[in-house]
């Protein structure tokens, strides 16, 4: 089988099916996914290697991740990298993982190694966004930055963040205080900045990056007079529950609620009581591996906002009988 193969099959014509293979040009959603299916279907394959030649691409694409430490309690960024690789290979394109610094990102754009760049993590002060913006890479953040030119795709963190803690401190009554992670993570500051948007000034600790440092913060917040703890994500939470359970704080569970501003498998595996904000990571990875294509093939594309869910889960804490989850 060949594209006039597929293209007299489909009834368009061998240019619809090239542009459905290579995402160059003008061409309909629908009509590239008929395209395809079919080709999937019957098991065709284009030759990879002839259309990087004859259009001087790599077909790679970058992935940054964070270090291999911290990735492996991450499942958001495992989850997101699965998402971009389920769209890359639609396409023949392959996914390189690179890690998510300054230097190894630009070695690879130099060494013209791929054809556009997903950066999954944006870091206060970080200049890797100004090189590719420079460098004419095509690329897309999955995350927020406040720069004009830069294609991200994100949820409003600072929105979700600020609905959950309000609606918590309508049911629970105590002193809240937050648990947050480094200050150097833009998606940090604005869920810390959510919580305080609905909290007021209640206290907020930094630094809680792994088990000891977790317990440590949440002593201080104790020491304030804290009883309901939000933790900005599923890893922080994971290590207060699990802490919580075998009396390594000296609390009794009973005192205190949690509450995670990001939900995973791992968390809800280990407690899956806990109020949680819940996004699709997945979706977040395969919605920028599609836009980065799409600027690749020089066609517009704008920044997208994806919804996010609160799940209540155990509605048993709150006064309140509306603890199914909204999703906005």
């Amino acid at each position: 089988m060949n594209i006039e193969d597929v293209a007299n099959a489909l009834g368009v014509s061998k240019g619809t099916v090239s542009r459905a293979i290579t995402g160059n040009g003008r061409i309909a959603a629908k009509t590239r996914v008929r395209v395809l299916d079919y080709m999937a279907q019957h098991d065709f394959q284009p030759n990879t290697i002839a259309q990087s030649l004859s259009r001087r691409r790599t077909m790679n694409l970058a992935f940054t991740v964070p270090e291999e430490q911290e990735l492996t309690y991450m499942p958001f960024f495992l989850q997101c990298l699965i998402g971009a690789r389920a769209q890359a290979i639609k396409t023949s394109i392959d996914i390189l993982v690179v890690n998510n610094t300054d230097s190894d990102v630009q070695r690879v754009v130099r060494s013209q190694k791929v054809d556009g760049v997903i950066v999954s993590r944006n870091l206060m002060d970080s200049a890797m966004l100004d090189y590719l913006s420079e460098s004419g890479v095509p690329f897309v953040l999955i995350g927020t930055a406040h720069r004009e030119g830069v294609l991200q795709v994100d949820h409003d963190h600072r929105a979700a963040c600020g609905e959950l803690t309000g609606l918590l401190l309508q049911r629970w009554h105590g002193r809240p205080g937050m648990l947050a992670a480094s200050k150097s993570h833009v998606v940090s500051q604005a869920r810390a900045a959510g919580f305080s948007d609905a909290a007021g000034d209640a206290p907020i600790r930094w630094g809680a990056v792994d088990e000891h440092s977790v317990i440590a913060a949440c002593q201080e917040l104790r020491g304030d007079g804290v009883d309901l703890f939000f933790c900005e994500d599923d890893m922080i939470c994971s290590h207060l529950e699990n802490s919580l359970r075998t009396g390594r704080l000296g609390i009794d569970p009973k005192q205190i609620r949690v509450a995670s501003f990001y939900d995973s498998y791992m968390l809800e595996a280990l407690t899956p009581d806990v109020p949680v904000i819940r996004i699709n990571a997945f979706e977040l990875g395969a919605r920028a591996c599609e836009m980065v294509l799409e600027r690749i093939a020089g066609e517009p594309v704008d920044n997208v906002t994806l919804e996010y869910e609160i799940d209540m889960r155990d509605a048993s804490p709150f006064t309140s009988s509306d603890g199914e989850g909204r999703h906005h």
